[in-house]
């Protein structure tokens, strides 16, 4: 028995079928009871002692003085699969081809044993870069075995399984994904949970289907495969193997943080069992490394990636061109443009030469080595690049539809640079219309839980080349599909149950639908964290849980088709057209569209008579870096004694405003009062408000209330999405009802401090490490001020004691007009154990399911709440859900979802003056009339012109928050 175990294909070969021949081996029963020892030896975990026993069947048979074919073709394929588990394949390959021998000496040619040999064969000769030899192998194979038994039959598992990773190492990912999940299927049906072969064959399965670009599908079988590990085989050689699998599969499926720690761990058991130069090893690394891509972290990415380049690991020569592949993208992404080139020709001249003509990994050389070309100005060698990467694709034997279309807008935005402008659109807006329908079946899988799109960088692509055309109206289209996540899907699904009719039947379905779906992405995040900690009994019981919610979400869609036939198409999404936005335009408003890319950045301005677009040089790299300086000025400011500040980074926020506003857009910008923003990637982890309009004075001294602030010519809002720009806003009722929620009793007594036991408990966020947060003295009069703003109004404050979660879920909120929350706000990680965002409230004396000082995101999105407006003056409320997450996927996501219509967000630690200065101001002229972003507006600037208040002047102190509106 012998299971390739491949981590970037991740694929097994499976068991042996019985063989009906041995039964004669009776008359010797040494050697019956040799063989029986050596099938007892598993090869994959004891190779050396797989091989001396079946070398000792061997002598035996000898000894005997007859020769049984089956014997010895048997004991010739055990030995070879055992070289192959020590990492020799090439000598494998002459024990197979041994017994293939044998086998069509005796006229066994159309048998069981001769199909599972030639199967193994076909491992060998993959393994050592033979990829075409092995895909006829595994054909050859998997004939013999369907003109036995018939296709169907739950015995070609290997066969299937085999094809299916020959196809992969030849670059035909989609038909070796059919193939995988037939034979996964096959084997599950077959095989007793406790036999390895089973949780190596669903880790192997995972690989595979994760690189053809079926996300849910590899969790799936990844999450399976660890389960039988920690239930069945733990520290077993390739348990590092198959929790890298799953590592793997959760960075495609846009579930990086999680990634993270499974990834490490697999690092750690892989170099124990198999060493820190082995195959497995590096393949766990280059997954870590993809998953540090995904967060940000880049230079730690091509760090983990260069170091793999030319090691001799084992690695099949794909997987080689793949690490050059990484580390171009790493390098890219990091802004080394010229070190990305370089790398790229490297792996492209490799490619060329020792890869087959048609194969992917080709064609994605080809895509890196053109992308870092255009990167750098070089359109001219970019052109001819992105068309091999086309034809490789195209010529392959069963083209991959998706990476045709995603060749196509590449292609098709370098052919309107070289003037081929009406052709290149053409096949950009063909290729671009084909990919929608995906991108929103991805948005929408429950168990991917990607807070981000997953298409973004295509769609960005295509708004750039729309750009290049001269097509405004088509690039506005492409703006909103890259812009779709989480954010936007929230206000979706409020309008969603909007339009079924608020307090209708069918709109406390589609909550209910809303609700489940939410649920089940939860529980497999929650199924992930328990697998990886080896907790199987409890991750049975998340699954069964998620068995029911799957149930659940199918009767509720049965109900909701009975009760509103069309709710399907109510359900479909559609970007909106630029006339319509146009048309919601009131005069003084527009709308700002930023779209980072690594070659450019895509930028917008619409008013309600014109829409100009254009590009600017400046990429996702220069924009990331121009952010962080501004973010680390703020940050400086924070950590700095509040009444003598540091400098503001004025050259920094000029630098951005002039590669985001060039001069066609500073005229039209001149008549704007009111600016509606929508800018991606980092851009989004600062508020435009500290945009610096003009040049700074180079003088020594900074007089920051003279500087020319984007906030001093307009107001700034944020829609959740482009559907909410230009609707009136959402002004408080002069008389509004009103909720104030925060001021927690954090503080406990010194006799306690020494006993606390650590900052987590169990995975749960210790009650002790919220008692050691600072005290918030401010945040009890900031809510008694806002309280003050609405005279007359039914009000509300918890406060102190009071302010506990148990109180807080018992109230009915969709009863308040104005939320306000005063308190701590923590992202995902910031406390160990904390697993999502929170807000901090008085913890209890002993945690429960119903009180654990937390409101989490995904507790809030369970409110019902139809505020106006909610005021989070709380720190890093505008943050992702982790650090490096979109900003707003986190509490602004849940307070959307939950029915919230107007957000006051921030975007770092909040001084608590300013924090009561800001908020109070903006809902008391928020009750007095003003739109909220006005309202907002009109605070900062009068915080940061009262002298009075040490600090004001800097934006660290006026301008942390941001409106968000839907």
């Amino acid at each position: 028995m012998i299971r390739r175990a491949v981590f970037g294909a991740t694929v097994p070969l499976l068991a042996l079928a019985g063989c009906p021949a041995l039964a004669g081996q009776g008359e010797n029963p040494a050697l019956q009871a040799a063989m029986d020892r050596a099938e007892a030896v598993d090869a994959s975990g004891h190779p050396l002692e797989a091989e001396a026993a079946w070398r000792t069947v061997l002598s035996l048979e000898d000894r005997h003085g007859t020769s049984d074919p089956v014997v010895r073709a048997r004991a010739y394929s055990r030995i070879a699969d055992a070289m192959y588990y020590r990492g020799h394949p090439e000598l494998g390959q002459v024990e197979m081809e041994r017994a293939v021998a044998v086998l069509e000496r005796a006229g066994l040619g159309e048998t069981d044993m001769m199909s599972e040999t030639l199967t193994n064969l076909g491992v060998f000769l993959s393994a050592q870069g033979h990829a075409d030899r092995d895909v006829a192998m595994q054909q050859r194979a998997l004939a013999i075995r369907a003109r036995l038994y018939g296709a169907d039959d739950n015995r070609l598992a290997a066969n299937y399984f085999n094809l299916g990773n020959a196809l992969y190492e030849r670059g035909r990912l989609e038909r070796a994904a059919d193939n995988i999940e037939r034979g996964a299927a096959m084997r599950l049906a077959t095989t007793a949970p406790e036999d390895p072969d089973l949780f190596i064959t669903l880790a192997s399965a995972a690989g595979i289907v994760s690189a053809a670009g079926r996300p849910e599908k590899a969790i799936d079988f990844a999450q399976q495969a660890v389960d039988l590990v920690n239930r069945y085989h733990p520290g077993h050689p390739y348990t590092g193997f198959v929790r890298g699998v799953l590592g793997k599969a959760l960075v495609n499926g846009g579930r990086a943080s999680e990634a993270v720690p499974v990834t490490r761990q697999a690092i750690d058991e892989l170099a124990q069992s198999m060493g820190r130069t082995s195959r497995l090893t590096a393949e766990a690394r280059s997954a870590l490394a993809k998953a540090q891509a995904k967060l940000g972290h880049f230079e730690e990415a091509k760090a983990l990636t260069l170091a793999s380049l030319g090691q001799n690991d084992g690695s099949t020569l794909p997987e080689q061109v793949r690490d050059y592949f990484a580390a171009a993208n790493y390098a890219a992404e990091a802004g080394e443009d010229e070190e990305a080139l370089a790398i790229a020709r490297d792996g492209l001249a490799m490619a060329r030469e020792r890869l087959p003509a048609d194969h992917q990994v080709l064609a994605q050389m080809a895509m890196v080595s053109a992308m870092a070309s255009e990167r750098l100005g070089h359109d001219r060698d970019a052109l001819p690049l992105y068309r091999e990467a086309r034809r490789v694709l195209a010529e392959q034997a069963e083209p991959d539809p998706r990476l045709l279309m995603h060749a196509d807008v590449y292609l098709g935005g370098a052919e309107i640079r070289a003037g081929q402008v009406e052709a290149g659109f053409a096949r950009v807006a063909r290729a671009a219309e084909a990919l929608v329908p995906q991108m929103y079946a991805a948005a929408e899988a429950p168990d991917l839980g990607a807070m981000d799109n997953s298409f973004y960088d295509v769609f960005a692509r295509a708004a750039q080349a729309a750009v290049d055309a001269g097509r405004t109206a088509d690039a506005f289209r492409y703006f909103q599909l890259a812009s779709y996540n989480s954010v936007a899907r929230a206000s979706g699904q409020v309008a969603l149950r909007n339009a079924a009719g608020q307090g209708s039947e069918a709109a406390d379905l589609v909550r209910a639908l809303q609700d489940r779906q939410r649920d089940l992405r939860a529980l497999n995040v929650q199924l992930t964290s328990l697998l990886a900690a080896g907790k199987s009994d409890a991750a049975a019981e998340v699954r069964r849980a998620m068995s029911d919610a799957s149930a659940a979400i199918r009767r509720t869609r049965d109900q909701l088709q009975r009760v509103a036939p069309g709710f399907e198409q109510l359900n479909a999404q559609r970007p909106l057209a630029l006339a319509e936005v146009q048309a919601q335009l009131g005069r003084g408003d527009a709308v700002f569209l930023a779209l980072p890319s690594r070659l450019r950045t895509t930028l917008m301005l619409i008013t309600p008579d014109e829409a100009q677009s254009a590009t600017s040089p400046s990429g996702r790299a220069a924009m990331r870096a121009h952010v962080a300086a501004i973010r680390h000025s703020i940050d400086d400011a924070l950590l700095s004694d509040q009444d003598h500040l540091p400098p503001f980074d004025l050259a920094a926020s000029h630098a951005l405003y002039e590669a985001l506003f060039p001069k066609r857009f500073r005229d039209l910008e001149a008549h704007v009062k009111h600016l509606y923003v929508d800018a991606a990637d980092a851009l989004a982890q600062v508020p435009f408000s500290i945009l610096v309009t003009r040049k700074p004075d180079s003088g020594a001294t900074q007089d920051l209330r003279r500087v020319h602030w984007l906030i001093r010519e307009m107001s700034v809002e944020v829609p959740a999405s482009l559907a909410a720009v230009g609707k009136p806003s959402a002004a408080i009722d002069r008389y509004p009802t009103f909720a104030g929620i925060g001021a927690p009793h954090l503080a406990r007594a010194p006799a306690e401090r020494g006993a606390a036991e650590g900052p987590s408990r169990n995975g749960k966020v210790d009650l002790d490490a919220l008692r050691d947060l600072p005290p918030l003295p401010g945040a009890a009069e900031e809510l008694a001020r806002m309280h003050a703003a609405f005279p007359g109004a039914r009000a509300r404050l918890l406060t102190g004691d009071d302010a506990r979660e148990g109180l807080v879920r018992q109230m009915d909120l969709a009863g308040y007009s104005v939320l306000a929350f005063a308190t701590h706000g923590l992202i995902a990680g910031e406390l160990y154990g904390l697993a999502e965002p929170a807000l901090v409230l008085t913890p209890p004396e002993k945690a429960s399911r119903d009180d654990d000082g937390l409101l989490t995101a995904s507790e809030i999105a369970d409110l019902d709440i139809s505020a106006r407006f909610v005021v989070l003056s709380a720190c890093n409320t505008a943050t992702g859900i982790t650090q490096a997450a979109p900003a707003y996927t986190g509490l602004a996501h849940a307070f959307l979802y939950a029915g919230a219509k107007s957000l006051l967000l921030s975007h770092w630690q909040v001084r608590d003056d300013a924090a009561a200065r800001l908020s109070v101001a903006t809902v008391r002229g928020s009750a007095r009339g003003k739109p909220p972003a006005e309202a907002l507006r009109a605070a900062m600037l009068g915080l940061m012109d009262d002298a009075r208040v040490p600090g004001s002047d800097h934006p660290a102190v006026w301008a942390p928050f941001i409106l968000v509106s839907r």
